[in-house]
């Protein structure tokens, strides 16, 4: 009876002792080093070949983990599967199925589903999303760095492209946008519709739209920080693919079980072959211009015409990796992007000819270092070098030369800095982080616009402006962490040497447990910025208003530095799969102009101006075994107001007062199908209050500026739908297939309209001018097909 009892007794304690909460961060550990800790931390047994963990490492960091929590973040990185006997031993085996996770370790660890497994909420506010994990997206045949915000409350695109990503009423400059650590100053290819980023290439997405870490500055809106695969694989690993916009490869290669080197390439194919999905998108690229021509019956072909357009781009990826040990890394990355449009059309009988040329560049390159000293200390150095280009030329005569106009436009950004960080732990609740940033940008410009009637010069401009900021900073975060409080507070100290001008920037964000199923949460932040975009009017009123933002620096004169200052506060609500997260915040912007916004299209002059932006957003998100759902709405007021246009609140250009979409995900076996539709508020614009010509039969169009964007577009609407199926070909080497529908029922959405004044013949053989009112069109039902393989 007694030895039962011993038994019973010690069965009892190792089930007790197993449920044990302790402290666990490893940063890429051997999983050897990883279970043996387990073993002795949760009094557990593992048995397993010695084969089956070789060169595996793991990182994860996490307060008050039980064993549950550790074998399952092994299992999402790793391979592994653990097989449970009883309450101590389990044995290990190998997922020959499973799709390997890098895992980026931070202070901030996961701490828990936002929308999908994929998408996680971090302490410190922030959203982290492996676009590895994500599945198809309505809509999309792969995964799109950009595209992937969308699915999260409070990030919109009122222009309907990728790269236009506008955070809580912010616009799309106003956002800090980071590959791995470089900055980056163009992220869109295809104007925009497609990332400029290889989802392939990425480990993970960091989301900031509040309460933003005190080590990221110099913008006033949110932080889209990606970072790529740092992982050494044991042999050659990757994957090449080709939808019918672009085909792509991607490389990581060991020379050691210390060093690796990754490669990737993506490249357009619209020079090879014009696919039906080419054909959408160039369509939507090119609807402003081809509408000027459908006035004159050209573009339906009444008109003989010869054409010659071309649509181009590319980027390639590599980066070098070294870990010398388990406790240091050294990484450097670079990328390229390109893009190119050659735009030419001749049309004989009229002897017109339009001629367009634009080349868009970003090159970067970045150096980290990273050393653990001991358990309490980590150091981290990083450098990074930016180098933006565009340059456009535009060559335009109408109606046999009646009319010739001639612009070019080029800008230009070089971008160099480092930082250190110091990481300091002095227990197991606080954490200190302190470092000091540099950064200095040179940014110039040059325009040049003229324009001929019958051969005489009537009008020609060139404006130009060079200027170099050098930004110093000094920052500081505090963490805490409990199981009932999670607090991240913190300070940025900005000098700006153009403007000859110090700023402080407060940063905090805290979190309180009131319910084992409720969070509460607030956030407040204070943000400046010194490098600004500018509606470029004059190449934009030629009817080709594609890339007509330019790069600037701040001044004392008309240009003034921005600065913005945001409150939030919501609850979270986590129960049984249901996530409910509903959070309301409100934003100040001071330091605009009427030109940064795009408000004073008919003069060059600034306005100085404010801004206001109060939101709501709403996530609810429930799984069912294979089954995902979520809905997404958010409710915004975006008022603007400027001293020379009316001087009262008028609503943003990309005011979306409600936005919808409910989004379903299902996985059968080899299959995943999604499914999404979105509704929301059409964008706001301005009436037209007069039109007329001056004593020179020069036309002008006066915009009615006593009701600045006071009538809205009708509501946008559209339902997307993807699937994929994955297979093998062998043990080694995948295979994906899929098949994606943008706007299944083909809505005819609008998302802008303008006006402008087209020159006619009339029945006098006279030149005439007339106002045209231009709507640009979202896409129409769009297809897109994917073949992917994998080894």
């Amino acid at each position: 009876m007694k030895i039962k009892l011993s038994i019973l007794f010690i069965c009892l304690a190792m089930s007790i002792f197993s449920q044990e909460k302790v402290d666990i961060s490893f940063i890429d550990a051997s999983l050897l080093t990883v279970l043996k800790k387990a073993e002795t931390s949760f009094g557990v047994k593992f048995s397993f070949n010695a084969e089956v963990i070789e060169k595996k490492t793991f990182s994860f960091k996490k307060r008050n983990c039980l064993l549950i929590h550790l074998i399952t973040e092994i299992e999402r990185q790793t391979p592994l599967v653990f097989n449970q006997i009883n309450e101590r031993y389990y044995y290990i085996t190998i997922n020959k199925n499973h799709i390997p996770i890098d895992y980026n370790l931070l202070n901030e660890v996961l701490v828990t589903s936002y929308v999908t497994s994929a998408i996680n909420k971090k302490k410190n506010s922030s959203i982290s999303i492996n676009p590895q994990q994500l599945g198809p997206l309505p809509g999309l045949t792969e995964p799109d760095v950009l595209e992937s915000l969308k699915i999260i409350p409070g990030v919109q695109s009122p222009n309907e492209t990728a790269s236009g990503i506008y955070i809580r009423g912010g616009t799309p400059n106003q956002n800090l946008v980071l590959w791995d650590g470089i900055k980056m100053y163009s992220y869109g290819h295809f104007f925009g519709m497609l990332s400029a980023f290889n989802p392939y290439t990425t480990k993970e997405i960091i989301l900031s739209k509040s309460g933003t870490e005190a080590r990221y500055g110099n913008r006033i809106s949110g932080v889209i920080d990606i970072k790529t695969k740092e992982n050494i694989p044991e042999k050659i690993t990757g994957n090449f693919g080709f939808n019918m916009t672009h085909a792509d490869a991607f490389l990581n290669i060991p020379f050691s079980d210390k060093t690796s080197v990754s490669v990737s390439a993506r490249r357009s194919i619209s020079d090879l072959i014009k696919t039906f999905t080419f054909n959408k998108l160039f369509a939507r690229v090119f609807s402003t211009f081809d509408s000027n021509q459908k006035d004159n019956n050209i573009i339906d072909k009444e008109i003989k015409f010869n054409r010659v357009n071309q649509l181009d781009f590319y980027d390639y990826t590599t980066k070098f990796v070294y870990k010398p040990s388990e406790n240091e890394s050294f990484h450097l990355s670079f990328l390229h992007t390109g893009n190119k449009m050659y735009n030419d059309l001749v049309v004989p009988e009229y002897e017109d000819h339009y001629n367009d040329k634009l080349n868009i560049k970003n090159t970067g390159v970045s150096v980290n270092w990273k050393k653990i000293s001991n358990e309490k200390t980590t150091h981290n150095v990083k450098g990074y070098y930016s180098n933006y280009n565009l340059a456009y030329k535009g060559a335009y005569s109408y109606l046999d030369k009646y009319l010739d106009l001639v612009s070019s436009k080029d800008n230009a950004i070089n971008d160099f800095g480092f930082t250190y960080n110091l990481n300091y732990s002095f227990n197991k609740q606080s954490d200190l982080f302190l470092g000091y940033d540099f950064s200095s940008t040179k940014a110039k410009y040059e325009l040049d616009y003229s324009y001929a009637i019958e051969g005489e010069n009537k009008y020609s401009s060139n404006e130009k402006d060079t200027g170099t900021n050098n930004t110093h900073s000094v920052f500081g975060e505090y963490q805490y962490d409990d199981n009932d409080w999670n607090i991240n507070t913190g300070v940025r100290f900005n000098y700006f040497s153009k403007i000859d001008k110090f700023v402080l920037e407060p940063r905090l964000y805290f979190e309180k447990k009131l319910h084992k199923n409720f969070n509460f949460k607030a956030s407040f932040e204070q943000k400046h910025q010194a490098l600004i975009q500018l509606i470029e009017f004059q190449t934009s009123s030629l009817g080709f208003d594609l890339e007509n933002e330019i790069w600037t620096q701040v001044n004392n004169d008309n240009i003034p530095l921005q600065k913005s200052l945001q409150t939030s506060y919501g609850i979270i609500f986590n129960q049984k799969n249901w996530t409910i997260n509903i959070e309301s915040y409100y934003k100040m912007v001071s330091g605009m102009t009427s030109l940064t916004s795009g408000y004073n299209d008919q003069t060059d002059d600034f306005s100085n101006g404010k801004g206001k932006v109060f939101g709501v957003d709403l996530l609810i998100s429930k799984h069912f075994n294979n089954y995902k759902t979520w809905i997404n709405y958010s409710y915004t007021k975006n008022r603007f107001k400027f001293l020379d246009l009316e001087n009262i609140y008028f609503p943003a250009n990309h005011d979306i007062t409600h936005y919808f979409s409910w989004s379903q995900a299902y996985k059968l076996k080899n299959y995943e199908f999604s499914l999404g539709w979105i509704y929301r508020t059409g964008n706001p614009y301005t009436a037209v209050k007069e039109f007329n010509t001056d004593s020179d039969g020069n036309p002008y169009i006066d915009l009615d500026s006593d009701n600045i964007n006071a009538h809205r577009l009708p509501n946008y609407h559209r339902l997307d739908a993807s699937m994929s199926y994955s297979f093998n070909f062998s043990q080694k080497w995948k295979g994906k297939l899929g098949f994606s529908i943008l706007n299944i029922y083909n809505q005819k959405n609008i998302f802008n309209r303008y006006y402008t004044a087209i020159p006619v013949r009339n029945l006098n053989n006279e030149i005439e001018y007339q106002l045209k009112q231009v709507d640009k069109y979202s896409l129409g039902i769009t297809p897109n097909i994917v073949f992917r393989v994998s080894f």
